[in-house]
């Protein structure tokens, strides 16, 4: 290697390093400035090994298939007097920064192994490219990316089923106990994502044997286990016979509004900068074996969020939460991401305006989530200072009722914060939950 390209690479690596430290550092601070709510505050009863595991026992055969979910999510909640609400917000940041990188590595994947490439694919600006897009292209993100109980329930699952098709895409998969321990855990999380990794995995298998390549038979094994025992929980029928009755058209017709809410004014700054890289750049000398990959991997992202969300189906409409979009939406952040790292070179002026507009995006970043989650955090801890000194005697709280919107709704929404308030009914499962989290009889909210 020449002194000039080594000095090129050391530069490249630092670039790499400060941006997923920056992205590290913002993640962090918003996790830790985002306080607990809904699921969290059920979840915050005193740490007891027998009864938590007694309560999951409980909801996987009458409420939910989620097993390992749920008592990760005990776990941290029961230990927050002992700092693991700071620990999982370290992790859950962690989490966050594997997601960036797997797309990353994804949106690579068209270049083949040994090919010269006078640009460096995991630059800085690609990097804060993806995490924007991850940021705003997801329908709510701080339901999956903050908040803790949701985090657990579908930034986790999403993160490691994207590492698994990752390794699908680069045909390197693992045989080790380790990783057939994680495949199996990793498939019980999320139950449309858990089935889909499933058949993806099985169509690898079937492909391997018939061209006589080695068979992760293991691995595939153990993620079907994972699948299966998320979908034959007896919790999820027990649920689904409390839930209302769905016809086809019913569902259908909440599948298409779900759809619907994965396109929105967000997308209109990242096909803004796609546009400038691609419109009246000039091609790359080696740009001829990349478009096929580039179309293919493009199309591959794309149905793969189509049946996705097909898949959601399956389910009654009552529970097809605005999160459960996630996968849908970060294949779609695959799409623009492997557009975005394998655009054709510009001349200088071009790329500078298409570093331009990633630096505006980050300020504009910056500019609107900085203040929401402070304004967030702000109203719990005025709700817990007021409530903290009637625990010692166990009394009904009165709160003040903070409202959003000239409709004055309590459940507060925004793409970087959703937020249930403290309901007029003393009880709402949310006020239960909160009330019982810090030791007073009831709680409620009244105008001011």
């Amino acid at each position: 290697m020449k002194p000039s390209d080594l000095i090129r690479s050391v530069i490249s690596r630092k670039e790499e390093t400060g941006a997923f430290g920056a992205i590290f550092a913002f993640v962090l601070w918003a996790n830790l400035i985002t306080p607990l709510w809904a699921d969290d505050y059920c979840r915050s009863i005193p740490f007891d090994i027998r009864n938590t595991f007694h309560i999951v026992y409980g909801n996987y055969f009458y409420w939910t298939g989620r097993y390992f979910t749920t008592i990760i999510t005990f776990f941290f909640m029961e230990l927050k007097e002992y700092h693991s609400i700071f620990l999982f917000d370290v992790l859950n940041s962690v989490i966050f920064c594997c997601l960036v990188f797997n797309c990353c590595k994804i949106s690579e994947n068209v270049i083949p192994r040994g090919m010269a490439d006078d640009k460096d694919r995991m630059s800085a600006i690609n990097i804060l490219f993806i995490f924007l897009a991850l940021w705003w292209i997801p329908r709510d993100i701080a339901e999956v990316a903050l908040w803790k109980t949701g985090s657990i329930g579908y930034l986790w699952p999403v993160t490691g089923e994207l590492w698994i098709l990752r390794q699908v895409l680069a045909k390197r998969m693992h045989y080790g106990l380790a990783a057939c321990g994680f495949a199996f855990f990793i498939s019980t999380f999320l139950e449309p994502l858990s089935l889909l990794m499933s058949i993806i995995l099985i169509c690898y298998g079937i492909g391997n044997y018939r061209n006589r390549v080695s068979v992760p038979w293991g691995f595939i094994i153990a993620h079907v286990a994972g699948t299966i025992f998320l979908w034959l929980a007896p919790g999820n029928y027990v649920r689904a016979r409390v839930m209302e009755h769905d016809t086809v058209l019913h569902r259908l017709d909440g599948l298409f509004g779900n759809f619907g809410s994965l396109f929105d004014l967000y997308w209109l700054p990242f096909i803004a900068i796609l546009l400038v890289g691609y419109v009246s750049s000039r091609k790359a000398g080696n740009a001829e074996w990349r478009s096929p990959e580039l179309s293919g991997q493009v199309g591959l992202f794309t149905g793969l969020a189509l049946i996705y969300m097909a898949g959601l189906l399956l389910f009654p409409r009552s529970s097809l939460a605005a999160r459960v979009s996630l996968p849908a939406s970060v294949y779609l952040v695959c799409v623009l991401g492997t557009l975005f790292v394998n655009r054709p070179d510009a001349n200088a002026a071009r790329d500078m305006a298409v570093r331009a507009g990633i630096f505006g995006m980050i300020i504009w970043h910056m500019w609107i989530c900085v203040p929401d989650l402070v304004y967030l955090a702000r109203i719990s801890r005025t709700w817990v200072s007021l409530t903290t000194p009637h625990s010692d005697s166990y009394d009904d709280v009165t709160l003040p009722r903070v409202t959003m919107g000239p409709r004055h709704k309590l459940l507060y929404v925004h793409k970087d914060i959703i937020f249930v308030g403290i309901s007029p009914d003393p009880h709402s499962m949310m006020n239960v939950c909160f009330a019982r989290a810090l030791g007073v009889k009831s709680v409620h909210s009244e105008a001011e």
